[in-house]
């Protein structure tokens, strides 16, 4: 019979992977690498706890939501993976200036907390899927498993600055056009896996 530290490994090491803790620092560093520590803590606190309520709430009502609307999971994934190419080639084309971001600290800045960083980076369509999944299996492993990986995160998130110093940011700056690279590949990948899982339903 399975313990119980093995059945609670099962639900928090596929969520580990699909929030990908370890992979959202390099993105998060190259997209407030420009703003001020405080600001740059600010986002992280609210984009962990923002990823916190919308996965809470799609872990209860997701499946509700996806029957009611007729809305199906790839159609999810490719909706998230649209949202994020557009941020990256908005980055991509347009790279505003390091003293115009740090002199304006604008509500595009803290937005970013939300969309993309929220949601669909950290609550994602990958993450968003497996939660349904196991939450049929056990709410309270799951919301659990959620809260530790969001813990680790948000640690790792808040180090953010101390990333930055030990590699340098003049490097990161230099990365940060590969960085955007990397995500729109990332959304196409999204977008592409929901079209072949639409087109195999057909």
């Amino acid at each position: 019979m399975m313990s119980a530290d093995m059945q609670f490994l099962q639900f928090f090491i596929p969520l580990f992977v699909a929030i990908d803790a370890l992979g959202m620092v390099p993105v998060f560093i190259s997209m407030t690498d420009r703003l001020s520590d405080s600001l740059r803590r600010r986002i992280a606190f609210e984009a962990t706890l923002w990823a916190t309520l919308i996965a809470l709430a799609f872990m209860l009502l997701g499946k509700w939501i996806f029957e009611f609307l007729s809305i199906s999971p790839a159609d999810f994934r490719i909706a998230g993976g649209t949202i994020l190419l557009v941020y990256a080639i908005r980055e991509l084309i347009y790279s505003p200036n390091p003293s115009d971001r740090e002199a304006g600290e604008t509500s595009s800045d803290t937005t970013m907390a939300v969309v993309p960083l929220a949601v669909p980076l950290i609550a994602g369509p990958a993450t968003l899927t497996l939660i349904l999944v196991l939450a049929q299996q056990s709410v309270a492993r799951t919301a659990l498993s959620l809260a530790l990986n969001f813990g680790i995160l948000l640690v790792l998130m808040l180090s953010a600055t101390t990333i930055g110093k030990v590699v340098g940011f003049k490097t990161l700056r230099a990365l940060s056009k590969l960085v955007m690279v990397l995500l729109a590949a990332i959304a196409v990948n999204f977008i592409r896996t929901g079209v072949v899982e639409i087109w195999r339903e057909v």
